[in-house]
C-alpha cells in the first residue's frame, strides 16, 4: 500500500558500483598495516503494478567510507600460519579476527573467526569463513570462500555467502595481479550476485 492508500504489486531492482582502493605497508615481524579508501553508488529501482496502470521509482544514494587495519602473523614458522587483525573505520565500524592457514602444496585452506561492531542495529556481527585455494601453475590460481554471518548483538537476518575467486598473474616477477570474482549471497528470502575485479600492484 502506498502513501495515498492505494494497493500495488511491485518489483524492485538494487544496483550497487563500488570503487575502492587499497594500500598496505609490511614490516619486519610479522606485521602489515593498511588504509582502504571506498565510493560506492547504489541505484534502486521499483516497478509498482496497480489496477489502472503502472508506476516507476527510482532512487541513487552514493557513499564514501574509510578504513584501516593492523595484521600480526603470531608465528610465521608455525604450519598453521596464524594471524590477528584489527580494524577500524568511518562510518564507525571496528573490527578483529583470527585467522589461520595450512598449506599443502598445490592447495591451500584458510579458516578465520572475526566480530564486527557498527553504529546501528544490529551492533555487533559474528563471521565464520572458510577457504580453499588451488593453484593450477605460475599464471593461474583459483580459490572458493564461504561465509555465514550472524548477530552477536542485537536482531539481525543471517547472511549466507559462497564465492569463487580467479588470480592471474602475467608478470611472474610476482609486481602484478588481476582478479575476478563472482560471490552468491543468501539473507532471508533476498538472493543476489556480486561481480568483482582488482588489480594488484606491489612495490620493490
Amino acid at each position: 500500500m502506498d502513501s495515498l492508500g492505494q494497493l500495488y504489486a511491485f518489483t524492485t531492482f538494487r544496483e550497487e558500483w563500488q570503487l575502492s582502493l587499497t594500500g598496505t605497508v609490511h614490516f619486519g615481524g610479522g606485521w602489515k598495516t593498511g588504509l582502504i579508501i571506498s565510493q560506492s553508488t547504489v541505484v534502486v529501482r521499483e516497478l509498482r503494478r496497480y489496477p489502472w496502470g503502472e508506476g516507476r521509482l527510482s532512487s541513487t544514494v552514493r557513499k564514501m567510507a574509510y578504513s584501516a587495519f593492523q595484521e600480526w602473523r603470531i608465528d610465521p614458522k608455525n604450519p598453521w600460519d596464524p594471524r590477528v587483525s584489527i580494524s577500524l573505520g568511518h562510518p564507525w565500524k571496528t573490527g578483529v579476527a583470527f585467522a589461520a592457514s595450512l598449506l599443502r602444496d598445490p592447495m591451500v585452506l584458510v579458516g578465520e573467526i572475526g566480530l564486527r561492531s557498527q553504529e546501528e542495529e544490529p551492533q555487533a556481527w559474528l563471521t565464520l569463513a572458510l577457504a580453499a585455494g588451488f593453484v593450477a601453475n605460475a599464471w593461474i590460481s583459483l580459490s572458493t570462500t564461504g561465509s555465514l554471518t550472524v548477530s552477536a548483538l542485537g536482531v539481525g537476518v543471517p547472511l549466507a555467502t559462497l564465492g569463487v575467486r580467479l588470480h592471474y598473474k602475467p608478470d611472474l616477477r610476482g609486481k602484478g595481479e588481476l582478479g575476478v570474482r563472482a560471490t552468491l549471497s543468501l539473507r532471508g528470502d533476498q538472493t543476489w550476485i556480486t561481480l568483482e575485479a582488482e588489480w594488484v600492484s606491489r612495490g620493490p
